[in-house]
Order: structure tokens, then C-alpha cells, then sequence
């Protein structure tokens, strides 16, 4: 006789998957795109989230400087994705219910990560017109967006993969490690973008942890969303 799975342990593993992750987060995607299109328009290449300063950089290298072609190339990579994701799991349907609560869920986790984080340091924000208000919105949408996708999807997936069958280490201290040294390079990273302060740096590295966990245990689209929420607070915070 099989086993009878409860409601919310249905809700857990399958809110976790990589397809319901990218149905929640292609929205964002779209809105932060077209914000992009009208909002930078003059500047596409200067004002980025430092996630998505790999994948701009690389479509430089390419040749690629058209802002609409861009756009229109990571969307249709989101939903590539998110539909070979449906069939490979071949999921009997999807729960429009589920998607609430992810929504919901990663509120609350923003929430808890915006609080915990003031225990350092208050970032240094300076927006004063409405115009720099929106820019912003749209730069943090963008933020939780592709700073999830290289710092955790990718670069934990990444440094999982070489810890557990590269030097085989156990599961525990892979994961640990993984999400310690992604939350470094998270960091890091910002340096690019601002001078250096520890503790700024400090609360960053605390940061990405957090989200590292965050993504491990409930996946990519929550941790987008937690991400949107704790950036549109900090903006919230200094007007």
C-alpha cells in the first residue's frame, strides 16, 4: 500500500523544483527586462546588478549590445527551461495554489532576512527622486533574480558537485562549505561595484549565507523572491 504524502509535504517538494521555481520567477524576469528596455535605455551597460554583470559581459564578448535582443534571449532561456523542467518531471499538473504560498513563503523569508541583517550594518542608500526610485525597484527585482541564479544555483551547484564526487567528501560539509564559499564570492563580488568596508563585506557574506540556505532547502524561485523582498525593503528603509 503506498505511502499517503501529507498537503504540505506535497507543498515542499514540489514549490522546491526547478519548473515551479521558474514559472514564479519568469513574472519578474519579464517586468525587470522591460524595465530595463525603458528605464536604462541610455545606460544599459553601466547600471547592473553584479549577477548579471557575468552574463552581460558575455554577451559583449559575443557582439551582442542590442538591448531587446538580450531581453528576448534570457527570457526564452527561462521559459526553454521551465517547460523541458515540466516534462522531464512530468508533474501531473500545476497548482495555482502553490504558487500563492511560495509567494507568501518568500515574504516572510525576506522579511526575517531584512531584520536579521541590520544587526550589522545599515547600507548607504542615497534615493531621492521618483525616477531613481523606479531604477532601483527595477535593479533589485534584477538582483534577486540573476544574483540567485550565478551565486546559488549555479556556484553551489558547482561547488557541490566538485566536493561530493570530487573529493567525496559527506553530504553535511559539502553543503556547508558550498554555501560558506558561495556567500564569500557573493561578497566579493560587490567589491567590483562599492569600496571596500567590513562591515558591509561582513553582512553580505552573512547575507548570502542565509539565502545559500534558503535556495538549498526550498529552491531557486523562493530564494528569487526572498531576495526581491529583502532588496525592496532596504530601498523601502532609506526613503
Amino acid at each position: 500500500m503506498a505511502k499517503k504524502v501529507s498537503a504540505l509535504s506535497q507543498y515542499l517538494n514540489s514549490s522546491k523544483s526547478l519548473h515551479y521555481s521558474l514559472i514564479l520567477t519568469l513574472p519578474a524576469v519579464a517586468i525587470y527586462e522591460i524595465g530595463i528596455l525603458l528605464l536604462f535605455k541610455d545606460s544599459f551597460f553601466e547600471l547592473r546588478n553584479t549577477g548579471e554583470i557575468l552574463l552581460r559581459s558575455f554577451f559583449e564578448y559575443l557582439g551582442l549590445t542590442n538591448p531587446v535582443i538580450i531581453s528576448t534571449i534570457l527570457l526564452g532561456f527561462f521559459i526553454i527551461v521551465m517547460v523541458r523542467g515540466y516534462k522531464i518531471e512530468k508533474k501531473p499538473g500545476i497548482h495555482a495554489n502553490y504558487i500563492i504560498y511560495m509567494l507568501l513563503e518568500s515574504m516572510l523569508w525576506g522579511s526575517l532576512i531584512f531584520i536579521s541583517l541590520q544587526l550589522f550594518t545599515r547600507l548607504p542608500l542615497q534615493i531621492v527622486t521618483m525616477q531613481e526610485k523606479l531604477s532601483n525597484i527595477n535593479l533589485a527585482i534584477g538582483a534577486g533574480i540573476f544574483e540567485e541564479l550565478i551565486f546559488r544555483l549555479v556556484l553551489i551547484g558547482s561547488i557541490l558537485i566538485i566536493l561530493d564526487r570530487g573529493l567525496v567528501l559527506k553530504r553535511g560539509v559539502s553543503v556547508a562549505a558550498a554555501i560558506l564559499l558561495s556567500a564569500v564570492v557573493f561578497a566579493g563580488f560587490h567589491l567590483f561595484m562599492e569600496v571596500y568596508s567590513f562591515p558591509v563585506f561582513s553582512q553580505r557574506v552573512f547575507g548570502g549565507t542565509l539565502l545559500g540556505i534558503l535556495f538549498y532547502a526550498r529552491g531557486y524561485g523562493i530564494s528569487v523572491y526572498a531576495h526581491i523582498v529583502y532588496n525592496i525593503l532596504i530601498l523601502a528603509y532609506s526613503w
